[in-house]
């Protein structure tokens, strides 16, 4: 229905431009025209037409309607009306070649929009030719108008009148009533100083031109340029995306070494990751320090893959040989840690957990405020971990033996601070840690442990 409505609009539209057409063109008096102007008017229309200035969204601006007010200011509605069959040959294959409809919609339009200028520039007074400069101007501004176009957009589309105006058209009326003085002034131009006066007048009107255009000619490549960059930053963050899930999966991947490794360790980093979060929160530590915390307990021993598993799995006490051996793997899983990126901020924890609060510590002994708090906390939690954990070469302690090592041992290897305020969240359940040591328990271990690199990512 709504193209049917729109097939007969535009034949409406073009009929009525023909009958404007053929009407007018039986009043016109060839003697009161100057051809050499005239046939001006005619070239300079086409050159007008040939190129405009394209805007956004497809919009452009287009001086030849300054030229059309000046043919009938000058010659009247006639000699207008036949410019602007210029105007149509010229937007027929400008800047592209355009279908038959369009062409005899564009024909209709703009010569009933030409017809309705040049009629209301003489009904509010407008001479032919122009008289005094000011009622010229002013009949000119009010002559500038036009809505033929969105009209039929909104017809040939599923875009309301308004929506195609405010879109494509807001911006006209006042590019018109500019034009319109130009097209006068052109007029008044000739009027006064012959054809002198009108090259004095389209020169600079010529150069006003090429400067917009340039104008324009930026903006587009600026607009190109930050589409180019718009497209890029999605790009990088499409990659960003791939490369954090690879992350995720190298993490995975070393998680599972280091179980398939060491069995004895199944289960124990989640459980001091556990323990060390309810202390760090328990300690007021902020959210960048609390997911510091869970980082580090979850990698504190990632640097075990790089130890030989005959030392890992040893049922007996270590040699000294093994002992120096084994004391290398914070410096192996911090240099592990500082290849992947978003987890360099752990790499001092994961390299201070074994150093101890009197400086006895290693690989740097480091001591006190020397050592990250984070690194503290894991420290005080992986060591109740290991003492409560069964080993080859030893059973595990119970829960009160291992607390009065805790206390035995805060001051010299541990933060006293950091040892109260693990044993008050352990007694009081505040941590939430049930050991558990069975083969289920283990399989699920590392699922979570990944899952917590995730959560701590984003």
């Amino acid at each position: 229905m709504k193209q049917q409505a729109a097939n007969i609009y535009i034949a409406l539209v073009a009929a009525l431009g023909v009958i404007v057409l053929i009407t007018n063109s039986f009043n016109v008096h060839t003697s009161s025209i100057d051809p050499v102007m005239f046939i001006f008017i005619l070239v300079l229309v086409g050159i007008a037409q040939r190129n405009p200035v394209v805007l956004f969204r497809s919009s452009a601006i287009s001086v030849a309607f300054a030229v059309k007010i000046a043919a009938y200011v000058l010659f009247g509605t006639p000699l207008a009306l036949w410019a602007t069959i210029v105007v149509v040959a010229v937007n027929a294959y400008t800047p592209k070649p355009k279908p038959a409809r369009k062409v005899v919609f564009n024909f209709g339009q703009l010569m009933l929009a030409t017809y309705l200028a040049s009629s209301t520039y003489q009904l509010v007074g407008g001479m032919v030719p122009p008289g005094a400069f000011v009622p010229t101007m002013l009949a000119v501004a009010v002559s500038a108008n036009s809505a033929l176009t969105a009209s039929v957009i909104s017809l040939t589309s599923s875009s309301r009148f308004r929506d195609v105006w405010m879109q494509n058209f807001a911006w006209m009326p006042v590019n018109y009533l500019a034009t319109a003085v130009n097209g006068a002034a052109l007029a008044l131009a000739y009027q006064s100083l012959g054809f002198i006066g009108v090259i004095v007048f389209v020169l600079p009107l010529g150069i006003a031109w090429y400067s917009f255009k340039l104008y324009t000619m930026k903006s587009t490549q600026l607009r190109e340029r930050n589409r180019e960059l718009v497209s890029m930053n999605e790009s990088l963050q499409r990659t960003s995306e791939r490369l954090e899930a690879s992350h995720v999966s190298v993490i995975a991947a070393l998680l599972g070494s280091l179980a398939a490794k060491d069995h004895t360790t199944q289960g124990h980093s989640a459980a001091t990751m556990q323990h060390a979060l309810a202390v760090a929160k328990s300690l007021g530590l902020g959210p960048d320090e609390i997911a510091a915390v869970n980082l580090g307990a979850l990698f504190h021993d990632i640097g075990k893959i790089g130890i030989p598993e005959h030392i890992l799995r040893k049922p007996s006490a270590l040699s000294a040989e093994e002992w120096a051996e084994m004391k290398t793997h914070p410096v192996i899983g911090a240099n592990l840690i500082g290849e992947v990126p978003n987890l360099e901020r752990i790499r001092p924890i994961v390299l201070a957990h074994h150093e101890h609060y009197d400086g006895s510590g290693y690989p740097n002994g480091l001591k006190a405020d020397q050592i990250p708090l984070a690194a503290q906390i894991i420290s005080v939690a992986d060591t109740y971990e290991a003492m409560t954990s069964t080993r080859p070469y030893r059973s595990a302690l119970d829960h009160d033996a291992a607390v009065a090592e805790l206390r035995r041992v805060a001051g010299t290897q541990l933060n006293p601070i950091v040892v109260e305020a693990f044993i008050r969240q352990i007694e009081t359940g505040a941590s939430g840690v049930a050991h558990a040591h069975d083969g289920v328990e283990h399989a699920h271990v590392r699922d979570r442990a990944v899952e917590a690199v995730r959560l701590s990512m984003n």
